[in-house]
């Protein structure tokens, strides 16, 4: 009888701990979440706005090329040579002007976007760290990309030093600089700091 017990409070005390071992997870798909925040309704329409404008410009840059292009080849035939070479060098410039600028546009669009949304996303993080700590989750799951958004850092072994070791990649040591702030790097390689 107390065999039995014994290895009934055994038996528990090991689910118990296979249980806590397999730990505690959350979901949430990421992405999807930040187009339903309301700050991220307002940065998508300015954004559309302010490319709203710049599409404008292109357009208008694009017709007068356009019209240009279309004066030159019906004006070509009664034009000397060095007058055709003159408007073609002018038309290529043109086009090569507004192209540099689309390519501009798109660099400062995608700039505006960063500026806007970064903030957004990091304030959603912190948001799903905060609820992950509150119901004692080990990690959370972005389901649309399948990545990790969150782990319980207490909770969680860093494996990668072992891993590495086994790739043959050096060990990272952590160094503290001028001014007391640690930093990573390469074991015997300070060229290789991560900030």
């Amino acid at each position: 009888m107390k065999v039995r017990i014994l290895l009934a409070l055994t038996f528990a005390n090991a689910f118990l701990t296979l249980s806590a071992q397999e730990g505690k997870f959350g979901f949430i798909d990421f992405n999807a979440t930040l187009r339903r925040m309301p700050d991220y309704i307002e940065a998508e329409a300015n954004l559309r706005n302010i490319q709203s404008v710049y599409q404008d410009e292109l357009d208008r840059s694009k017709r007068e090329f356009e019209r240009q292009y279309i004066e030159f080849m019906l004006e070509q035939d009664h034009l000397s040579a060095s007058i055709v070479a003159k408007r073609q060098k002018e038309l290529q410039l043109m086009m090569d002007n507004n192209v540099q600028f689309r390519d501009e546009v798109q660099m400062e669009l995608e700039a505006k976007r960063d500026e806007l949304l970064i903030p957004l996303q990091k304030k959603l993080l912190n948001a799903v760290q905060e609820v992950s700590t509150e119901l004692n989750l080990d990690y959370v799951v972005d389901t649309g990309k399948g990545t990790y958004l969150y782990i319980n850092q207490e909770r969680g072994v860093d494996i990668s030093d072992q891993v590495g070791s086994r790739l043959g990649i050096e060990k990272k040591v952590e160094k503290v600089v001028e001014g007391g702030q640690p930093v990573l790097n390469a074991e015997g390689n300070d060229n290789n700091i991560e900030q």
